[in-house]
């Protein structure tokens, strides 16, 4: 039964705990150096009948440590230097030739060979007659000429909405002609419109014209006045001043 007391459901046991990710990606040998995440070439992968073997060799390997083990042949040696030379001469141009460095997690292993496309299999569904078509739509298109005006064909074998159809476009078509020469209704009445326009911008334009002219003409006789008047004072001014130089002389 569950506690009863003041715990209430705060007292229940907590199951799982807390979540502890590791931020060692990169693989460690036995040995504590960091590994390649890509197998070798010539190394090969143990299944678990290996794993039992290799763990029967082990137990025995423990029970008889003592005993000399057996010298390879400097051949094999020799070979696996070669190999594991290759190999990393190979894992060298792959990196070199991607302009990384050590592989990262997440990265694609080195393709042993790029295959083009062409040494792809033909798909079995398609035919012969469909491959050619593709061959032709992926060959040069040729440029696209502009569409021409379609005939008109004899309006007595068209039908009768085509009849009407074809009529209006011709009737339609007249009418834009004869708009532009101005021989329409609408089109005398825009050009007798525009005239209207025309003679009262022209009258607008005579009367400001006149408007101005008469003003500077107001200017200039304000400006004679002003000049006549300064004159005038001037005048008086000197002969007040000759009076007075006459009465001292006596």
């Amino acid at each position: 039964m569950a506690p009863r007391g003041r715990g209430g459901k705060f007292s229940k046991p907590s199951r799982g705990g807390g979540k502890h990710f590791s931020r060692d990606l990169q693989p460690l040998d036995k040995d504590g150096n960091q590994m390649g995440l890509w197998r070798e070439p010539g190394e090969q992968i143990k299944s678990s009948g290996d794993e039992d073997s290799s763990s029967e060799d082990e137990s025995s390997e423990e029970s008889s440590e003592d005993e000399p083990k057996p010298i390879e042949p400097s051949t094999a040696e020799g070979t696996r230097e070669e190999r594991r030379a290759a190999a990393k001469a190979k894992k060298a141009a792959a990196l070199k030739k991607r302009g990384q460095g050590p592989a990262q997690p997440g990265d694609l292993p080195p393709s042993d060979s790029e295959e083009s496309d062409n040494e792809l299999p033909a798909n079995p569904n398609h035919t012969a007659k469909s491959r050619s078509q593709t061959l032709k739509a992926v060959g040069t298109e040729p440029t696209a000429e502009p569409k021409k005006p379609a005939k008109v064909k004899d309006i007595s074998q068209l039908s009768r909405r085509e009849r009407e159809a074809v009529q209006a476009q011709q009737a339609r078509e007249r009418y834009q002609k004869l708009h532009a020469e101005g021989k329409t209704d609408e089109a005398k009445s825009d050009l007798a419109r525009l005239a209207v326009i025309r003679e009262q911008r022209e009258a607008e334009r005579q009367r400001k014209l006149a408007e101005k002219e008469e003003k500077d003409e107001q200017a200039k006789e304000r400006a004679d006045a002003a000049q006549e008047r300064e004159d005038r004072m001037r005048a008086a001014a000197s002969g007040k001043t000759s009076k007075k130089v006459g009465g001292k002389k006596k």
